[in-house]
């Protein structure tokens, strides 16, 4: 007769169980507790009175954070769910069940801490020899917002609705003024329709008045790029006496766009441009080493990666060490970001144009002469000195590590993590929250990197 080993889940335990005997000692749940347990909480500390029921410790809340986060597991609810499911939750929850409305009070309450330990857990990446700096890779990703697209409204569409809302309340307060037995019969609560109206106008003229602002900060940034691009025209006309090639820069418009668009869930996100279509997104920005660990990052509701690098740049802690090249795409390529960066003794490798796709071979058989330059001019320009040191066996050295190394990074928190969408509203929180995120997307790497 064939014996199996049965589950005996009535068989009674002769002493207790002890949970560190649960995972094995080369677990991230291990590691996780343990750098969590190195952070500086006396501040989180301090703001506890001591009163009322006892409050779970701020280092077990954060580790189950960032341990739900480093595996995919984002919502309150499901990490609840998980101290009871998941043997590593489990772990580190001490065999304690915090709620889901104590852990998303956790998470919003702490945000602006959330910045300082992600910094402090890459200086502790730092002494165990996980995080250095030298060569930085730049990147950004759309994040879609807890909003849907759908409930945005175009600048040009507030207009329209706002007039025909006005056009409604003369009408319900022309029949106010003929109340009379016939009009019971159009079941019409008039005070009711009145208020609902007034109060989408109030509405549409706060997101007017917001999109107005918006369009006020764009005319002010495109207006000084205008007086730029007419001031260099004109100096490089003074200085050949010919006209200048090229159409001239158009003066940008101080009025909002048609097209412009706000949210009604979230008002600071933006509708912007993904693989999959528009949406409605935050832009993460992520500066990434050659470990593929992320050494600098936040995000935004800049649609465009153009004013991103130098922020990028700055975003990394001095205290990790002396950053040697920037690099990014052409996405990322001004004057001024060459300019300023190199200022502060940062080599930039930046792109000047998209990249051809497929065409390795194709450079590799008819490679260019470095020794060349683009543009015979005397004083080459910003533009023509970066495509010659793209053209650089060090330059195309360090570029093409660039799809190795930040753009897996994205990839990793998208499709492995999962991390696709803000469980906050609001560019403060959600820029915290993309910290988190990084913060447990770099213990996850810390973790691999110990191992190896």
């Amino acid at each position: 007769m064939i014996k199996f080993q049965g589950s005996m889940r009535e068989q009674g335990l002769l002493m207790p169980y002890d949970l560190s005997e649960w995972l094995p000692e080369t677990h991230l749940a291990r590691f996780v507790v343990d750098i969590v347990e190195k952070l500086d909480f006396n501040e989180v500390y301090r703001q506890y009175q001591g009163k009322g029921t006892i409050a779970y410790d701020p280092k077990l809340m954060l580790s189950l954070l960032v341990y739900g986060y480093s595996t995919g597991v984002f919502s309150s609810r499901k990490i609840e769910t998980a101290t009871y499911d998941s043997v590593a939750f489990r772990f580190i929850a001490g065999n304690q069940h915090p709620d889901h409305d104590t852990i998303a009070a956790f998470r919003k309450r702490f945000l602006r801490e959330i910045g300082g330990w992600f910094k402090e857990i890459l200086l502790i990446g730092k002494e165990l020899g996980l995080v250095k700096l030298g060569n930085i890779f730049i990147d950004g990703t759309k994040i879609q917002a807890n909003a849907s697209k759908h409930k945005a409204m175009s600048y040009e569409y507030m207009q329209k609705l706002e007039a025909q809302l006005e056009s409604e309340i003369e009408k319900l307060l022309e029949l106010a003024d003929k109340q009379d037995e016939k009009e019971k019969d159009l079941q019409l609560e008039i005070p009711a329709e009145l208020k609902l109206r007034k109060d989408r106008i109030e509405r549409i003229k706060q997101a007017k008045e917001a999109v107005e602002a918006r369009a006020a900060e764009r005319y002010k940034r495109e207006k000084e790029e205008y007086d730029k691009k007419v001031e260099k025209r004109d100096q490089d006309q003074a200085k050949t006496g010919k006209k200048p090639r090229g159409k001239a820069p158009q003066p940008p418009s101080a009025e909002p766009q048609a097209s412009d668009q706000y949210n009604f869930t979230d008002p600071e996100s933006r509708i912007m441009k993904t693989s999959n279509g528009f949406n409605q997104c935050y832009n993460a920005q992520a500066a990434v080493n050659e470990d593929m660990v992320i050494v600098g990052a936040y995000s935004n509701a800049h649609a465009n990666d153009k004013e991103e690098f130098i922020p990028s740049v700055a975003s990394v802690f001095a205290e990790l060490g002396t950053i040697k090249t920037a690099t990014a795409d052409s996405g990322y390529f001004s004057e001024k970001n060459v300019s300023v960066v190199t200022q502060q003794n940062i080599e930039p490798i930046i792109a000047v144009a998209r990249e051809e796709h497929n065409s390795f071979l194709k450079n590799y058989l008819n490679p260019p002469d470095a020794a060349t330059p683009i543009d015979p001019a005397p004083t080459p320009t910003a533009t023509e000195q970066m495509k010659q040191k793209l053209r650089s066996p060090e330059g195309k050295s360090i570029y093409k590590k660039r799809k190795q190394i930040v753009e897996p990074v994205f990839g990793i928190i998208k499709e492995i993590l999962g991390f696709r969408r803000f469980l906050l509203r609001g560019e403060q929180q959600t820029n915290k929250e993309w910290s988190l995120v990084c913060m447990a997307y770099n213990l996850k790497r810390f973790f691999k990197l110990s191992l190896a």
